[in-house]
């Protein structure tokens, strides 16, 4: 089979498929030149269309701006301040209650009370509390001592403040606003009772006498009728009256007798009370050296004494006053004594111009800085109240002596003042002239 198809393949074409073959091959020519003939008719008739290139506009390309992206910055938030907390503790000062006591009470140790004490004592001793003074203790969340203060005087607060690890103490005066109020009133039974009627205080009806010491005598010369007329200072707190302050100026009608005076300080110097003409009401001595709430002994040559009990001279004059009332210089002077004795208590005694001496005994303390040598002025605190040494209860016992010779207090009539200088008479007027307008503007009603 193989070898048939071979000879069969090898050999020459057969002549009739050549034939066909050649006329498939002549018929698809023919198709050929159809097609192009035809094709040229269709294209003949149409223009040939060029393809342009399309026109781009110049596109003039800016550097970008780059700008750089704003982060917004975290809020910050302020860590939050914890507020300290403090407990607060006030009250008053009981009958036989020391610093120790009392700061035991509230959990306060020993050893913390005795460093503030000795870390106080160069401004105040505060063995020295007194019954019914108020006090206020402050705390902190731990119950330790923060600070604690006490109203030694009504004008005169001390404040003691830890700091780290020491206590620092200072006085407190209040700022308070001062406004001018008056007062007016008759005579029908007493000063102090009629002052206090007309709305003034227990001290106003006190620092109205002393002004007119040396004019009047307010145990013998006042009448059932007397008037006065008050311009005074008013002391405001918060917006809250608190007390009255100094008298600005008064006229007083005793027994017919027209008076007046005017408190003026001249510039850089010391304060004082003048008649409207400009004469000082102030004398070389103060009538009595404290505010004193009345007389229980006084300038005898024999007086029965309720401690040794038999009669002796009592030349002095005893003024009772409350534990802790300020004793003044009675004049200008120069401390000769200052000591403790089993009978005058504690003692000082100071010597004035002129020959005159006055001594003030049975003091519960003195005042600061008191020593041998030391100046003082009249009016200056010197000392306070008490009952040391042969007292049955708080008084001043009070003696004077000119040249060595004991003077009644009551009945001494003091040395003049001395007379506005010559510069300052003009201001004075001026200023005295308007402080009696305005009293003569007050209604007697």
């Amino acid at each position: 089979m193989s070898d048939t198809h071979q000879n069969i393949s090898n050999k020459p074409s057969n002549p009739k498929i050549f034939k066909w073959r050649r006329q498939v091959w002549f018929v698809g020519v023919a198709l050929i030149s159809i097609f192009l003939v035809g094709a040229s008719h269709y294209f003949e008739g149409k223009p040939i269309q060029t393809i342009q290139s399309p026109q781009v506009d110049e596109i003039e390309f800016r550097p970008l701006e780059v700008k750089p992206i704003q982060v917004p910055e975290p809020e910050l938030k302020e860590p939050e301040i914890v507020e300290p907390v403090y407990r607060l503790i006030e009250g008053k000062i009981a009958r036989n209650q020391s610093l120790s006591d009392l700061m035991g009470d509230h959990g306060i140790p020993l050893k913390t009370v005795l460093e503030m004490v000795k870390q106080t004592r160069p401004t105040y001793n505060l063995r020295r509390l007194r019954p019914g003074h108020p006090y206020s203790i402050k705390l902190n969340s731990d119950d330790q001592l923060v600070a604690f203060s006490y109203q030694i005087e009504k004008e005169r607060e001390l404040l003691i403040e830890r700091k780290d690890a020491e206590f620092v103490s200072r006085f407190i005066v209040p700022e308070y606003e001062i406004r001018m109020g008056t007062l007016v009133g008759t005579i029908q039974k007493n000063l102090i009772t009629t002052v206090l009627q007309a709305g003034g205080s227990y001290q106003t009806a006190i620092d109205l006498e002393e002004i007119f010491a040396w004019q009047i005598n307010f145990f013998k010369d006042l009448r059932v009728g007397d008037s006065f007329k008050v311009l005074v200072e008013k002391k405001f707190l918060d917006q809250e009256f608190v007390d009255f302050g100094k008298i600005r100026a008064v006229t007083f009608q005793n027994r017919g007798k027209s008076l007046s005076a005017v408190y003026y300080k001249p510039e850089g110097e010391h304060g004082g009370y003048y008649s409207s003409d400009g004469r000082p009401l102030k004398k070389q001595f103060l009538k009595s050296p404290l505010k004193y709430t009345r007389i229980t002994s006084r300038f005898t040559h024999s007086r029965f004494h309720p401690i040794y009990k038999k009669h002796l001279a009592h030349r002095a004059v005893d003024y009772a006053a409350p534990r802790g009332t300020p004793i003044y210089a009675i004049s200008d002077g120069e401390v000769i004594n200052v000591s403790r004795s089993s009978r005058s208590g504690k003692h000082i005694k100071l010597k004035h111009s002129n020959g005159y001496v006055s001594s003030y005994s049975h003091m519960s303390r003195y005042a600061a800085k008191m020593s041998r040598g030391k100046k003082v002025q009249q009016g200056q605190v010197i000392g306070y109240v008490g009952a040391t040494g042969a007292a049955t209860g708080p008084h001043l016992c009070f003696h004077l002596r000119k040249n060595g010779k004991s003077i009644n207090p009551l009945t001494f009539q003091s040395p003049g003042g001395p007379d506005l200088q010559e510069k300052n008479q003009k201001a004075f007027h001026l200023f005295a002239q308007q402080e009696m307008q305005a009293l003569k503007s007050i209604s007697n009603t």
